[in-house]
């Protein structure tokens, strides 16, 4: 037999992520001068299209969703800061059905991670 197997594989060419969190930078004193975004990791994605039916199960559990994103499968650590070019995300929700891939739902961080002078 000559059957064509097609292989399915995920492209993940938009850019590179950063996971982490957010560090408290402190003075001599222990007072909190500011916060800065600590990385601990590196991820390729692909940003996909909010499906209506996201945004209504985000606004019935009381977040938006302001970003999704599809990366290789992985397991990230509980609140987990996400850092596209220079704005942090909370995530606020995974998924996967498949095991290769990962999808991410992020919401605009209020906690910014900005270091202050």
């Amino acid at each position: 037999m000559n059957e064509k197997v097609k292989v399915k594989h995920s492209t993940y060419n938009e850019g590179f992520l950063e996971y982490g969190s957010i560090k408290t930078i402190r003075n001599i004193q222990k007072i909190k001068t500011g916060e800065k975004f600590e990385s601990i990791g590196k991820l390729p994605f692909q940003t996909m299209t909010i499906r209506d039916n996201d945004n209504y199960v985000a606004n019935s559990l009381g977040y938006t969703i302001n970003k999704k994103l599809k990366v290789p499968y992985r397991s990230l650590p509980k609140n987990i800061k996400i850092k596209i070019d220079d704005e942090i995300y909370d995530v606020v929700k995974k998924d996967s059905s498949d095991n290769i891939n990962l999808y991410i739902y992020l919401q605009i961080a209020t906690n910014k991670g900005e270091k202050y002078d």
